[in-house]
């Protein structure tokens, strides 16, 4: 009992990880789904206008964004070694624990896009494509002849997103860590969404990649938890600090 209610959030987001796997190789859930994003009528994604017209800001835009707050913390995480910022230092574990998450949560996903082999939902028979539908863990038909490997599992976009589940854990105070939680929680949503509404990605996809990407930092901020005790003389642990 002390195990799990030690590592409760790892196992529980482990055992959704797992189901989430089983409904999407077992169950037509992410065609139902899906199904919902397209027009059958007009052969177009609800956001497919959308995107020819503000993909730049939609979805190259936030891209950059990120890109940006990334190198930012990066900045900072270096200036915190400088004397004339010594007040940084109290921030370097929860610095370097968000540039971690940003960094390996989306290079995680990419590298599980080049072995499950799955393609998007755009490029499949059902919604217009050229493709056949699949499952992760199912095989190709024996007369489909693959020229380029599909790489629509997990989620890619979306993983710069959910890598700031990251911001939950930087603070014991509830206020701050709804906070930036809650703001980094809205940008991978928008980002998973929008994918989705636009024929990239199935649910299912990104269900993966939100359970992986907080699996990730439920494991990393177990590991370099962003605040330490402070010990007194006698051992004891007085309080925190970064």
């Amino acid at each position: 009992m002390t195990f799990f209610r030690q590592y409760r959030a790892i196992l529980v987001t482990l055992v959704l990880f797992i189901l989430n796997l089983l409904i999407i190789q077992y169950t037509n859930f992410d065609l139902f789904v899906q199904d919902y994003a397209f027009n059958f009528q007009t052969g177009k994604w609800l956001l497919e206008d959308v995107h020819t017209h503000y993909g730049w800001l939609l979805y190259t835009g936030i891209k950059v964004l990120l890109t940006l707050f990334a190198i930012t913390l990066i900045v900072l995480l270096a200036l915190s070694y400088k004397a004339s910022f010594a007040y940084l230092q109290r921030y370097r574990r929860p610095l370097a624990c968000v540039i971690i998450s940003m960094m390996f949560c989306p290079l995680i996903v990419s590298t599980g896009k080049q072995v499950t082999n799955v393609y998007c939902p755009y490029q499949i028979e059902r919604y217009g494509g050229k493709m056949p539908y699949v499952k992760p863990l199912s095989p190709y038909p024996a007369d489909f002849k693959q020229e380029k490997r599909g790489q629509g599992f997990p989620a890619g976009h979306a993983a710069g997103g959910f890598a700031l589940f990251s911001l939950f854990f930087v603070s014991r105070q509830l206020r701050t860590r709804l906070l930036l939680g809650g703001t980094g929680l809205s940008v991978g949503i928008f980002m998973a969404v929008y994918q989705i509404l636009r024929g990239q990605h199935y649910i299912g996809d990104t269900l993966v990649t939100v359970l992986g990407c907080l699996l990730f930092n439920l494991v990393l901020f177990r590991l370099l938890p962003a605040e330490q005790p402070v010990m007194t003389a006698g051992g004891k642990a007085a309080g925190y600090r970064g």
